[in-house]
């Protein structure tokens, strides 16, 4: 799995993120924008989380399971985001820090090449 579809919870596309290769517990990952988000998605909560200030590359562990893959890392505002990605290609993600949360639906378009 190298790229993950981050959509809100409304579903609207919000951004993408790449993996680095090879598939290792400790890999790179970084926020790409989708290109069809709006600029209402942007200036959300969620666009304002997922893309802080300029594009950063983040270690993040990322472990295949049997029912699929979890990916986890913290970004450079301290948000702590985590996805889970079933065997159907499709999960979800979260991000939080301290007590304040949001989350969203999650897809692999390319699903988990082995």
């Amino acid at each position: 799995m190298n790229m993950i579809v981050l959509m809100t919870a409304a579903g609207a596309p919000l951004a993408m993120l790449g993996l680095s290769t090879p598939d290792v517990p400790q890999r790179n990952c970084i926020f790409m924008i989708h290109p069809q988000i709006t600029s209402a998605v942007f200036e959300s909560k969620e666009g304002k989380i997922v893309f802080p200030d300029k594009p950063t590359e983040y270690p993040c562990s990322y472990a295949k399971k049997k029912g699929g893959a979890d990916i986890a890392f913290t970004n450079q505002n301290g948000w702590r985001f985590e996805l889970r990605i079933g065997r159907g290609d499709e999960g979800t993600w979260k991000a939080s820090l301290a007590d304040d949360a949001v989350a969203g639906r999650a897809f692999s378009p390319f699903g988990d090449r082995k």
